[in-house]
């Protein structure tokens, strides 16, 4: 009796009326949020600070109040606000400030939490303006990004920033840590996340650094990070319905749904998807539920705790010249824990934990031939993790992290060699990050990291350790308080994944694939030299030059069996332009502009890079209509034709022949219209239908539409 009666307590005095005063912090030049900035209400005596994506949120009864927001390099903001009746939205954008020598400022952070000032962004609106139906291809937009894949939503991708992906696609790319709000989601036998598990209906932005980002995140980020941001804070609590179809009877269905009661938030997500492919075996049939229930007060304190479950069938189409028959279904569970409390002004901590389970059944489709049968294989992965950070900005021109992580990882395989029982993995790592701000627009940022790793294959055999030390050095400089001009030096680090090590398998096309236990860590040293310049709020462009030299780069060559060995290592310099214009908010044009240019220190081509890549968009709204042209262009590829009969073997290497993919223009067309709380889409993907390959012997859809309608409540 008494623990129902606290229940109701508790229950009852969530809902006790109080006023609420959130938004979202940013920086106005650039649009980036501005996490870690110092909220403070001069009446109260007392505040909060904005959470890693510039979210704030602090609770005051009724009263006039004056809110002072302050962070390093930016002018201060101070506003008078009365609370009468009900909540309050304050989306403030701050604007930068150069720092004078000797000038004492404010405190604050950097102004992204995945590295220092390098981050891109692509929101929700761009995910609904331009219709995309998986994670994969919305990455495909950022500048630097690239990704093959047998169909949008299957079951690998091989992804690729500046060009640090596989020699060749072969689904076990690792090199670009993927995050869900700041928590990794990779399988452990791969080190690749479940794509089809990615939530993009509940993702309200995704950041980029296209930078060896080691310094912070350790292993797996020596190629960049991605991290996918959820719809966790988001203050407007509507309920949208959203169904669709198009071409190869694809069925889509979707309902978000979120609550704000007092300090508690809840939501949900769920989304079901069928399709029947563009081509026999690339069917998908997937079913996802995000949930979340989220704590904050007016100390700033917020804890989170979310879960995702994602059920899959997918088709395996193989080769258009040799078709598979093989399919896999998958069950992938990610439940995450997070944590974030001030100390005492100047000092908070954050601490976030998860557990990830993945369960993969491969298996011959309805129509496999007899002589095709290949038997199931099971996959049963599972990742724990924890990791803390403390942030200190007590002194004026000085901020500090320090930080540390940990992980545990385990694989049982059918696919690993029979002699290794139950592979597992342990990591540990800290770091720190400073910033400091010299004056007359400089500033000067540095990272440092260790990593430690064991790898333990199971029973007597032996185990195997990896450390590293990752340095990052950024110096830059703010020109009239909003162009940047910023020089970067980093360096990554990548101990291979259990598949690297212990892979045992014959594929479907009878390739045997091995894995080596005697290859060595990949390392990478990255300069960077980039400019920002936000000319004015309807014209922004930004351009970069980078040189990134690898070394040990794991690669499966095609020996008798096919087995990883390191390459003795790859130079990559390379160019990015992108620019974002409009007017009147009726018509914008962006686009981007990659060059990369990759050479391997043996002379052994370097596949699957396009040297030129671009994209080019029109938007134009009106009141009956709004319009969107997109175009997409990539340069010729060149890849080992390992189809061909036409081979020679030196040693106990094949020697195939190098063939080339042609360069291609993809254009795409979205029709929406708003009607009340309805919103209607058609888009046209390759309205010219043109035939065209990322892979070899791949062949990709050809003209398709998709329409959706959307009901927000």
């Amino acid at each position: 009796m008494f623990r129902y009666f606290i229940f109701i307590y508790l229950f009852v005095i969530s809902f006790i009326s109080s006023a609420t005063i959130s938004g979202i912090i940013k920086n106005s030049s650039n649009d980036k949020s501005i996490p870690n900035a110092n909220i403070y209400i001069k009446e109260k005596g007392e505040g909060t600070v904005s959470d890693p994506y510039g979210y704030y949120k602090i609770d005051l009864p009724d009263g006039s109040y004056t809110i002072s927001i302050t962070n390093i390099g930016f002018k201060t903001y101070s506003s008078v606000i009365n609370i009468t009746d009900g909540d309050i939205e304050l989306n403030v954008n701050m604007d930068p400030a150069i720092l004078e020598f000797g000038e004492i400022s404010v405190k604050g952070l950097f102004s992204t939490r995945l590295g220092y000032e390098s981050a891109d962004v692509i929101t929700k609106n761009d995910f609904e303006s331009f219709e995309k139906e998986s994670v994969t291809e919305m990455l495909r937009m950022l500048p630097g990004v690239d990704a093959q894949f047998a169909h949008p939503n299957g079951r690998n991708t091989n992804l690729s920033i500046r060009g640090s992906s596989d020699y060749k696609p072969g689904g076990y790319n690792n090199r670009v840590l993927i995050l869900l709000d700041g928590f990794p989601i990779q399988i452990p036998n791969s080190g690749a996340p479940d794509w089809n598990s990615l939530p993009l209906e509940s993702i309200q932005r995704i950041e980029l650094d296209n930078s060896p980002a080691s310094a912070q995140y350790g292993h797996n980020s020596m190629g960049g990070v991605i991290n996918l941001i959820t719809d966790h804070n988001n203050e407007i609590n509507p309920t949208t319905f959203k169904i669709g179809g198009g071409t190869f009877s694809t069925l889509s269905a979707s309902l978000n749904h979120r609550i704000t009661k007092g300090k508690w938030k809840f939501g949900f997500n769920s989304k079901g998807r069928s399709s029947n492919g563009h081509r026999d075996n690339s069917d998908d049939r997937l079913g996802r539920l995000h949930s979340y229930i989220k704590y904050g007060d007016m100390k700033g304190r917020t804890y989170r705790l979310s879960h995702i479950i994602s059920i899959s069938d997918i088709g395996h189409p193989g080769f258009s010249s040799s078709p598979s028959f093989r399919r896999s279904e998958r069950t992938s569970n990610y439940l995450q824990g997070h944590g974030f409390y001030p100390i005492m002004e100047g000092i908070s901590m954050s601490h976030s934990v998860y557990l990830n389970t993945f369960q993969t059944r491969y298996y011959d489709g309805k129509e496999t031939p007899t002589d095709k049968l290949q038997g199931e294989r099971i996959y049963d992965d599972i990742a724990i993790g924890l990791r803390s950070e403390a942030l200190i900005t007590r002194w004026e021109r000085w901020i500090f992290m320090i930080g540390t992580d940990t992980d545990w990882s385990q694989s049982i395989v059918d696919v690993f060699n029979p002699i290794y029982k139950s592979p597992n993995q342990f990591s540990l790592g800290s770091f720190f990050q400073t910033k400091y701000s010299i004056g007359n627009g400089w500033s000067l940022g540095m990272g440092y990291r260790y990593d430690y790793r064991l790898t333990d294959p199971g029973g007597n055999y032996k185990k195997r350790i990896y450390t590293n030390n990752s340095p990052k050095l950024n110096l830059m400089y703010l020109i009239k308080g909003k162009r940047a001009l910023t020089l970067s030096y980093s360096e990554g680090f990548r101990a291979p994944s259990l598949s690297e090590l212990y892979l045992q398998h014959t594929s479907s096309y009878g390739l045997i694939q091995q894995g080596n236990p005697d290859v060595l860590p990949e390392r990478v040293r990255a300069i960077e030299l980039s400019y920002d310049h936000p000319h004015s709020k309807s014209w922004v462009w930004s351009a970069s030059a980078y040189y990134n030299q690898y070394e040990n780069m794991i690669d499966f060559v095609y020996t008798l069996p096919v087995r990883a060995v390191n390459r003795t290592g790859v130079n990559s310099y390379g160019f990015e332009y992108q620019f974002d214009w409009s007017r009147f908010d009726i018509i914008a044009i962006n686009g981007q502009y990659n060059y990369l240019n990759m050479e391997d220190k043996e002379g052994i081509p370097v596949l699957y890079r396009s040297k030129h890549r671009g994209q080019l968009s029109l938007s134009i709204k009106t009141e009956l209509i709004d319009f969107i042209l997109s175009n997409r262009y990539w340069s010729k590829q060149y890849f080992d034709d390992f189809l061909s009969h036409d081979y020679s073997i030196v040693g106990n290497k094949v020697i195939f022949p190098i063939n080339v993919l042609p360069g291609q223009i993809i254009p795409e067309f979205i029709l929406s219209k708003k009607l009340n709380s309805f919103k209607v889409s058609v888009k046209i993907s390759n309205p010219l239908n043109t035939s065209y390959e990322l892979i070899q012997d791949y062949p990709m859809p050809g003209r398709s539409v998709h329409g959706t309608l959307t009901r927000t409540l």
